[in-house]
């Protein structure tokens, strides 16, 4: 029987003072402490048709801290009130988990794909800092008009900081991207792009708007993401998955320009208890994914009942 433990204890602490009527700054710093899942340490899967997924009893659990420094400013005009914040943060990570592809397993052949696939490993160290810009607001056209408002924005800069450390080293012959066999694994060669933490990305924002009449309300949202930069070198190599799984830079290339998701909803309170709702998401029906191959939802269409009791 195979088993793990692992403990440590985590400190935080956090300030709030109040610079003038309205004006609150604050600051935060915290530990954290993350122990590999069930999966990451035993399980042996195989996630899609030829793409498998191995344990790894060696994994160790990732630590790191995160600090914060925001101020927030109230905010009043008229019949508007409401706040903006910004705050920059930092985050630093040892023994970041990751899943990496490479030779892990016995090769049975095309069974299993002569033993490649995905495993979680330690990847060394990392970080990833940034800024966010939030704003929250509401108002009144007339009496019996409400408009609510909230939105912000994140810029994120996540780095490997160690990306010609060599984090594990696979059998012979190793894995073949660009057109050579590597077996000494890096965050560089394994990356479509180091320049940046894989499968993240560095800006997003979200808009929300809502009017209330009475017991009627109709509201939208706009989402954006920019383009993920970096996935594993594996998905956009032409000689491998271009074969098992096609058209995965085919759906980068068009997602070049990030993504924008549209959502709507209308909403009418029948009495105090009973709220019915129309909800469409992804209005412009935008084919978008947040991994290779893994598609989200289209516009999709649904009716509501809240109840409260």
């Amino acid at each position: 029987i195979k088993s793990f433990q692992a403990g440590r204890p985590v400190f935080r602490t956090g300030l709030n003072y109040q610079l003038a009527k309205g004006t609150f700054l604050r600051s935060s710093f915290g530990q954290g402490y993350r122990f590999p899942s069930m999966a990451e340490l035993f399980i042996s899967t195989e996630v899609s048709s030829g793409i498998y997924v191995y344990p790894n009893i060696e994994l160790k659990p990732e630590n790191g801290w995160s600090a914060e420094i925001g101020i927030k400013q109230a905010l009043s005009f008229g019949e508007w009130i409401g706040f903006i914040d910004v705050a920059g943060f930092i985050m630093r990570y040892d023994d970041m988990m990751e899943f990496t592809f490479g030779k892990w397993g016995e090769s049975q052949g095309v069974d299993n794909f002569f033993g490649l696939g995905f495993k979680s490993v330690n990847i060394g160290e990392t970080e990833i800092s940034g800024v966010e810009i939030s704003i929250n607001g509401q108002g009144k056209i007339n009496t019996n008009t409400t408009i609510n408002l909230i939105g912000g924005y994140t810029y994120m800069n996540p780095i490997s900081l160690s990306p010609d450390e060599t984090y594990m080293t696979i059998e012979e012959p190793g894995v073949f991207l660009d057109g050579e066999y590597i077996t000494d694994l890096t965050y560089n060669n394994t990356s479509s792009d180091p320049s940046i933490l894989k499968y993240r990305y560095q800006h997003i924002a979200k808009l929300d708007a809502e009017i209330i009449h009475e017991r009627l309300s109709f509201g939208a949202s706009i989402r954006y993401n920019d383009f993920m930069k970096n996935i594993d070198k594996i998905f956009a190599d032409t000689t491998i998955f271009s074969a098992l799984v096609p058209g995965i830079n085919e759906s980068r290339e068009e997602a070049k320009n990030g993504d924008v998701i549209i959502d709507a909803r209308i909403g009418f309170n029948l009495n105090k208890f009973t709220r019915l709702g129309f909800v469409v998401n992804n209005v412009l029906n935008k084919e978008y994914i947040t991994r290779p191959a893994i598609m989200l939802s289209p516009r999709t269409f649904a009716l509501q009942c809240n109840l409260k009791i």
